[in-house]
């Protein structure tokens, strides 16, 4: 599996080429000295279009994962895998859960599984992630996207750098979808890999 946004959903995919100009960075410190990752980027869709991009198992799927079941409202999870083959409740799976959301302008996710082998899914419950949706000018939707509580040390530091390349990707992805339609996700991911034997 490839890293990827948003929680882990977010930060489970192919990466985005360092410094893409479509998606500003306005990072900082907390006056607790914990990080606030946070990117965002303008979308050529409706409020409501964005909205649903991320509360709707079909929006999800339209640009973010080919496998995805949503199950939104607070405590409802998020579920989702890159592999084309996956089902639903397979173990391996990504789960999101939806910790708070003010309709139509912000959601917050915290990552509750990890796909096995995930370095440092033992910080996941310390971190969480924010999506707010803001109307911009000529018909243009900001989605902004804050990862926090990342702290000082070797594991937050490898998650705050895997989450920063793959929120990136994420919402590059994002902006493709309504640019460009829906993914075809059997052209857009590499064939899987068979299993060892």
């Amino acid at each position: 599996m490839k890293p990827l946004p948003l929680a882990l959903l977010l930060a489970l995919a192919p990466l985005p080429a360092p410094g893409d100009p479509a998606i500003e960075d306005s990072s900082y410190v907390a006056p607790d000295g914990s990080r606030v990752l946070r990117q965002s980027a303008l979308v050529r869709a409706s409020l409501r279009e964005a909205w649903d991009a991320f509360t709707t198992s079909e929006g999800v799927r339209s640009w973010a994962v080919p496998v995805a079941q949503v199950d939104f409202r607070l405590g409802g999870i998020w579920e989702s895998s890159y592999d084309l083959s996956a089902k639903i409740g397979d173990p391996a799976n990504i789960r999101n859960k939806f910790i708070a959301f003010v309709p139509l302008r912000m959601v917050a996710i915290q990552a509750v599984q990890a796909p096995p082998g995930f370095k440092h899914a033992e910080l996941l419950p310390e971190i969480f992630h924010v999506v707010e949706f803001a109307d911009a000018a000529e018909g243009n939707v900001r989605i902004t996207i804050s990862g926090v509580g990342y702290r000082s040390g070797e594991g937050h530091d490898a998650l705050y750098t895997h989450f920063e390349k793959g929120n990136a990707w994420s919402l590059g992805k994002l902006q493709r979808r309504f640019a460009e339609g829906p993914i075809d996700w059997a052209k857009a991911l590499p064939p899987a890999k068979p299993a060892p034997r």
